[in-house]
């Protein structure tokens, strides 16, 4: 009787606990506003997905596109989507990036563009790049207000996810434009390019410029890629005047000689002499060295120095003497 008592009292014990069985017991959680969520996006056969998120704060912006300009509010009844996406650059490394906004097709519908075969997005900078209608269509191709859950400084990215080339990705997109139409600065954007009272402009390529390797010396310590890695990089156009009287103008990549010099931990120098490898010589002033239109390019018109020299480009500088060539040294004194 005892034994068919403890049989019935594990039975029930059994029942109650397949019973409550159902319950997991883990809590829902909802994403606050204002906050960036972050979805984790199945890949299916290595390409990417979008997934829509909700709970985002959209900062304001404004992007022309076709002529019409856009801004966070014209987007506001859009839905947000997040799509990872895997890209290589040009040096062959591989990078992995969360981008969050708003689906290209979207935002191009927003504007009143119905068909077209092209689009054209562009930075700030000029950086162009174009699509062809499926990719601009596609719904992981975003204007990205967000990349890695930080928010863009000026204006959004343009993210053609099912790219894995990052050449095809830009950052401070500004302005869209259909069908080999001509891309144009938004209206409400309270800043010009170009140039202002002959000053040139400086365009930021950090991000965007990979260097073949260089090497140089300063205050007699070499100098190579990885020790100026992490600087910013700029491009300036400059017209200088030769002693023949022949004007020319050249693009210049590089760093900032004065984020150079830092780099390399000179201090209190008052003078900065370029040392070219044939020992030609030019010499700036303080003024002139740390002045940020100044440039250590790697790089002249796109093509690298020979054996691996680089430039010192004063950019202000409208004589062609200012400037060094095949540079091997610099000595910051």
């Amino acid at each position: 009787m005892k034994r068919m008592t403890a049989l019935l009292l594990s039975l029930t014990m059994l029942l109650v606990l397949c019973a409550c069985g159902g319950e997991t017991g883990t809590p829902t959680t909802e994403t606050p506003a204002g906050t960036t969520p972050v979805v984790e996006s199945p890949q299916t056969g290595g390409e990417p997905t979008a997934e829509e998120v909700k709970g985002v704060t959209i900062p304001s912006f404004t992007i022309n596109v076709n002529g019409t300009d856009i801004t966070n509010e014209t987007m506001a009844e859009y839905p947000v989507y997040q799509v990872q996406a895997t890209s290589v650059n040009s040096a062959g490394t591989e990078s992995t990036c969360v981008y969050v906004g708003f689906a290209l097709s979207d935002v191009l519908a927003a504007a009143g563009v119905e068909s077209y075969t092209t689009v054209t997005a562009a930075a700030d900078d000029g950086y162009e790049v174009e699509v062809d209608q499926a990719t601009a269509a596609a719904p992981t191709t975003l204007v990205a207000i967000s990349k890695d859950g930080e928010q863009f400084k000026s204006s959004p990215w343009f993210a053609p996810c099912s790219s894995s080339t990052t050449g095809d990705y830009l950052k401070g997109m500004v302005a869209i434009a259909v069908d080999g139409g001509e891309t144009q600065q938004p209206a409400q954007s309270g800043e010009s390019g170009g140039e202002t009272g002959g000053v040139p402009e400086i365009q930021d390529r950090t991000d965007k410029v990979e260097f073949a390797p260089y090497s140089f010396l300063v205050n007699g310590t070499e100098v190579t890629n990885d020790t100026l890695a992490g600087l910013s990089i700029y491009k300036i156009d400059a017209t200088v005047t030769n002693s023949a009287g022949e004007t020319s103008t050249s693009t210049y990549t590089g760093y900032r000689l004065s984020d150079v010099l830092a780099a390399c931990g000179a201090e209190g120098y008052t003078s900065v002499k370029a040392v070219a490898n044939d020992g030609y010589e030019t010499e700036l002033d303080l003024e002139s060295a740390d002045s940020e239109y100044t440039l250590l390019a790697i790089e002249k018109d796109k093509e690298t120095g020979e054996e691996g020299t680089v430039w010192v480009a004063p950019c202000l500088e409208t004589s062609s003497k200012a400037y060094c060539k095949l540079v091997v040294e610099i000595v910051a004194q």
